[in-house]
């Protein structure tokens, strides 16, 4: 590489989404709608089909590049899979700086040790989860066993939350200060509340007098769905006029539906999909509720609130995502009967300066994209002792 060259620093972004544009995928997008692209460029790889699929013309207009390597198979085939198609692809194009986005611990183990064995110099690990739905006891032994060896084979590690960090990487290197916490942003002022806006998708979604209960979230067994529509079930008991909207993709939207079809809720539950003005829906909603059995740190969650949007969920996400007052947690083990009254309570509690308090909380979008620029500029010119005019 010719040090004397002014390009800019170009990172690849891998995460482990297949065609799914989850909260991952969004945070990453929101910091590349936000840097500097003369002195910062990110590319994107998925092991599968990209996620980035709705966003891929301003990508590459904007000078990134996609990548898919198309594994498939069972688990073991796709984790042995990603190893050597990784590695290959790194032997092929040259990366000085490489940013792993998973909250899936095997496959950041599998991505940094193809990453260390092509010879890329700055290994970044981002854990992006705080929990495992399908974690035996072995499982967890394994897992506790290998945190060293993923620890080794990075020389970075980032979390989304003190929770995610915890989940990831060894209680010795979280003690120690050894893994920095990465806010997952947003540019607050796109979701502000607007009440010209909401009435405008009511309309538009023919919700003029409902109670819209609203949810995000991919159709995979983190994300509770059949919780979700059990708690929906007896909202809808208790205020008939009301709606469930929920965004989102996934292995499990067929089950949810048959779900959905057996206890007579198909009128009142809508299938909305992925759609690129999230924002605008926020709008249409009167409280978000978020069952899920663990999380890192929703970005969803940070959108909704600065949406003014007042939110019900579960106790097992990380405390450091409230923001605004009219966010409750409730304990997984109590009954859909006492979930649905908490989200019928938050019926008119909506906040209109929502955005202003996710900004002083630390997660405007700017400032984070910043911080992130400058954790890539000092990787770099340590690499290049310094030569680099960044």
């Amino acid at each position: 590489m010719d040090q004397n060259r002014q390009e800019p620093i170009r990172v690849l972004q891998i995460n482990s989404g297949s065609g799914t544009f989850g909260g991952v995928s969004s945070f990453l997008y929101n910091v590349y709608t936000n840097i500097d692209k003369e002195k910062l460029q990110f590319d994107f790889l998925s092991p599968d089909v990209t996620t980035y699929g709705i966003h891929r013309a301003e990508i590459e207009k904007a000078g990134g590049r996609i990548y898919e390597l198309g594994i498939k198979g069972n688990i073991l085939t796709r984790k042995t899979g990603l190893y050597k198609r990784l590695r290959q692809f790194l032997t092929k194009h040259r990366y000085s700086i490489v940013h792993i986005n998973s909250g899936n611990f095997f496959f950041n183990l599998f991505a940094v040790t193809a990453v260390r064995k092509a010879g890329v110099p700055c290994r970044i690990v981002h854990s992006h989860n705080a929990g495992d739905t399908n974690r035996s006891r072995i499982k967890k032994a394994v897992f506790k066993a290998l945190k060293p060896q993923l620890e080794r084979n990075a020389t970075l590690l980032l979390a989304c939350s003190r929770k995610a960090a915890s989940y990831m990487f060894t209680d010795k290197t979280v003690r120690e200060g050894g893994v920095q916490i990465v806010k997952n942003g947003i540019n607050a002022e796109r979701f502000r509340f607007d009440p010209e806006i909401r009435k405008t998708v009511r309309r538009e979604l023919g919700l003029a007098d409902k109670f819209v209960v609203g949810h995000v979230g991919r159709f995979y067994k983190q994300k509770n769905h059949a919780f979700l529509i059990r708690i929906f079930e007896k909202i809808h008991e208790k205020e008939p006029e009301s709606v469930l909207l929920l965004f989102g993709k996934g292995d499990l939207e067929t089950e949810v539906r048959d779900l959905v079809n057996e206890l007579g809720l198909a009128p009142y539950v809508r299938f909305m999909g992925e759609v690129p003005d999230i924002e605008r829906m926020y709008q249409a909603m009167d409280v978000f509720v978020m069952p899920s059995f663990h999380e890192g740190l929703p970005v969803s969650c940070v959108e909704i609130q600065a949406a003014g949007v007042p939110c019900v969920l579960s106790d097992t996400i990380t405390e450091e995502i409230k923001i605004e007052d009219s966010m409750q947690f409730i304990s997984l083990t109590e009954s859909p009967e006492i979930w649905a009254q908490a989200a019928l309570a938050r019926k008119g509690h909506r906040d209109m300066d929502g955005y202003e308090s996710v900004i002083r909380s630390g997660y405007a979008i700017r400032d984070v994209a910043d911080g992130m620029f400058k954790m890539y500029k000092e990787m770099y010119k340590e690499m290049y002792k310094g030569s680099l005019a960044l």
